[in-house]
């Protein structure tokens, strides 16, 4: 896992953790259409660092690492996520 995640990513982190919070499961579809195709490129890196998976119905959730990685960190979507 990379740990290491832009401005832009952490952003979208933050929405996501918000969201899974809430009880939504977003595609990337989802996202891309309330706040644009530019985020495609963040979702897949985001993918490929070991943040986000993809479940079989497309929804995204963290990982595993990701999870206890933002529960450890306050900043980045609360302890909750």
């Amino acid at each position: 896992m990379e740990f290491n995640i832009t401005a832009e990513e952490e952003a979208l982190v933050h929405d996501i953790a918000a969201r899974l919070r809430a009880g939504d499961s977003p595609t990337d579809d989802d996202l891309a259409e309330e706040l644009g195709d530019e985020v495609r490129p963040q979702l897949s890196s985001l993918v490929t660092k070991g943040w986000l998976v993809v479940d079989a119905q497309r929804s995204l959730t963290f990982s595993r690492i990701a999870r206890a990685a933002i529960s450890s960190r306050g900043d980045i979507g609360g302890a909750q996520a």
